[in-house]
């Protein structure tokens, strides 16, 4: 029986932790020395929402390295694994995935801290209990939609990637699969060319190719804007 996201997280019994470490990382550092400044931290108000699913991402957790420390891309984590666990979720009609692991948490609409130099895709910024989280319009990234949003019936996915926290804005979740390894295709360029920028791979659900978002990538594009 295929579990709906709800059902599925209702089953974790992770719980969402506050930080309580005033460190930062390098990504984040270098995220708040690129749009905030160093004493702008002070002025976003913190949030401690509840969430409207846990998750299961952690981006302390030691499996996203090798034994030499370095960091796996997402793509190579995906590849090793016999079975995955995607979430599906809409952007203007259109059905994405993320692989459970990379998902902290799912969130309902929540007010932001505009930055009046970022980009257009980056909506804002939130301190989510004391750790600070750009949130950004996936409308923007992955499609040709020019108008933006985000409204109250907007939902966010905070993923973890690159040792900082990152919420992805989407227009609703759709459902939950389990993919098998023989059903993902990596040569995303050859099916979306230019649209391939920000996704790591592609599976074949029930015969329609869906895409995989990396939120390793989105980070990147936000640290080099």
């Amino acid at each position: 029986m295929v579990k709906t996201p709800e059902q599925y997280f209702a089953e974790q019994t992770l719980e969402i932790k506050p930080v309580t470490s005033s460190a930062l990382s390098p990504a984040e550092q270098a995220f708040v020395q690129k749009y905030l400044g160093s004493d702008a931290l002070q002025h976003v108000p913190q949030l401690e929402p509840d969430p409207l699913l846990p998750g299961m991402g952690d981006i302390s957790d030691a499996k996203d390295q090798t034994d030499s420390g370095v960091m796996q891309s997402l793509r190579s984590r995906l590849a090793e694994m016999e079975e995955l666990q995607m979430v599906s979720f809409y952007i203007r009609g259109q059905i994405y995935l993320l692989p459970v692991f990379v998902i902290v948490e799912v969130l309902r609409y929540m007010p932001v801290t505009r930055l009046p130099m970022a980009p257009r895709y980056m909506a804002g910024v939130i301190n989510l209990r004391g750790k600070i989280t750009p949130l950004l319009h996936l409308d923007a990234l992955l499609t040709n939609e020019r108008q933006v949003r985000y409204t109250d019936k907007s939902c966010i996915i905070i993923c973890g990637a690159n040792s900082m926290h990152i919420g992805l804005i989407f227009d609703k979740l759709h459902t939950m699969y389990t993919v098998e390894k023989n059903r993902l295709n990596w040569n995303v360029e050859a099916y979306l060319g230019a649209g391939a920028e920000f996704l790591c791979g592609m599976a074949d659900i029930n015969d329609h190719l869906h895409a995989i978002i990396d939120p390793e990538l989105i980070v990147n594009k936000i640290l080099e804007d």
